[in-house]
């Protein structure tokens, strides 16, 4: 019983991949910085280990997706790392904060799954944990 035992203990424990989706609120525009390059680092911190992560821009998240696109914002560098997890941003709030034209010529996918807005349920439904920033 006591091998047993020592033998659980030592064996490395499977890896558990998280399915988390980052919902990111926070405008650049008009918030502190700190939100959104935090919300980049947690997503490259899951990407990193392995975790399933899908990022959506949503409200004035729209206008700090518009923002971070362009090469000479200071959290531009932040964002590329995390990109390749971007599922998209709310459609109706991307044309509420008049950053549609921008989002759409960058080729962002535009989410309208909720009578217009992106569904957080369908990410619920995907068995996805939701964090906000």
């Amino acid at each position: 019983m006591l091998d047993t035992v020592t033998q659980s203990r030592s064996e490395t424990p499977a890896k558990v991949s998280q399915k988390i989706a980052i919902v990111i609120y926070s405008n650049v525009t008009t918030e502190a910085l700190s939100r959104a390059y935090r919300a980049f680092g947690f997503a490259a911190e899951l990407m990193a280990a392995g975790d399933d992560v899908t990022i959506v821009f949503d409200g004035g998240g729209s206008a700090t997706l518009a923002a971070v696109l362009d090469p000479k914002h200071d959290l531009h560098r932040a964002w590329t790392r995390v990109a390749p997890a971007l599922r998209g941003v709310c459609g109706y709030c991307a044309k509420a904060y008049d950053v549609q034209d921008t989002l759409k010529a960058a080729g962002i996918p535009m989410l309208t799954d909720d009578h217009g807005h992106a569904s957080l349920r369908a990410l619920l439904g995907e068995g996805r944990q939701i964090v906000t920033f």
